[in-house]
């Protein structure tokens, strides 16, 4: 997992995990740590989906509170976050919410990308979309969003051609799966 899936409908953030995020970005801009503070749990984040070990220790109630929180903080201080991260998840895993370590990532990323004046948009194709492509999607978007825009791919066979657009809560499916589909239910109901 990177995070390009904040912008995924795979991956979303708990009630949970967007208070912790929202704790975290009110602490984060008091500090004016708020580059930093995203850049780290980037770093996180891409630690979690590239360990195993990790991801048992953020996930799994076989361990004890005081371990996870030891154990957590010590991978962040080895891995040179700053501190206001390795108290974050210090606290998460003091509560019990380790788990929502990841979704707190991404909330807070969301955030972040909000407070820049940035939108999200996410482009899922049945195979990944030419330079040229992409680049004119880029412009359009820009066009229809001042300009500020940050386009995420992801690749989905099961789309057949086409293409489905995710911007905000908005989705234009002109996929080839979608259209077959709603062909499929014109025709029963005929």
């Amino acid at each position: 997992m990177d995070f390009e899936l904040a912008a995924s409908s795979a991956t979303t953030a708990s009630e949970v995990a967007r208070r912790y995020a929202g704790a975290l970005f009110t602490l984060a801009s008091e500090t004016d740590t708020l580059s930093a503070v995203a850049a780290d749990l980037k770093v996180l984040v891409d630690m979690a989906a590239g360990s195993e070990d990790l991801q048992l220790l953020l996930n799994s109630p076989a361990f004890q509170t005081d371990e996870k929180v030891k154990g957590l903080t010590e991978v962040a201080r080895k891995a040179g976050l700053n501190e206001t991260i390795v108290r974050f998840i210090g606290t998460l895993a003091q509560n019990g919410r380790a788990n929502e370590l990841v979704g707190a990532a991404i909330a807070f990323d969301e955030l972040y990308a909000e407070h820049r004046g940035i939108r999200r948009a996410v482009a899922i194709t049945a195979t990944k979309m030419k330079s040229a492509q992409r680049k004119k999607l880029e412009k359009l978007l820009a066009l229809g969003a001042d300009g500020n825009v940050e386009l995420h791919e992801e690749v989905n066979p099961a789309l057949i051609g086409g293409i489905q657009l995710r911007l905000g809560s908005t989705l234009i499916d002109a996929s080839v799966a979608s259209k077959l589909n709603r062909m499929n239910i014109a025709m029963k109901g005929a």
